[in-house]
């Protein structure tokens, strides 16, 4: 299932958050579809293919700094023609 994540922090943890970041690395059986940062800062947007399992994984590491939207989604259009490849 693809899942869509939006993670935000406050701009004092920006140091910690970019420090996690460089040595982190996703969980088994998480894909990663996509991941994009926010250029007006403190905030990343992911979308995963995963179960429940591998989402509370990628997100157990990050409860402390980060607040998580997380939505089920679905690619349609281009975006599903793209994951076919």
């Amino acid at each position: 299932m693809f899942f869509m994540n939006i993670c935000t922090w406050r701009p004092e943890d920006e140091k910690e958050v970019a420090k996690r970041r460089a040595t982190w690395k996703w969980p088994e059986g998480v894909k990663v579809v996509g991941e994009f940062f926010d250029l007006q800062g403190c905030r990343t947007i992911n979308v995963v293919d995963t179960d429940a399992k591998g989402l509370i994984a990628s997100r157990a590491a990050w409860l402390d700094v980060l607040k998580f939207e997380t939505f089920p989604v679905y690619p349609f259009g281009e975006s599903r023609k793209m994951l076919k490849k």
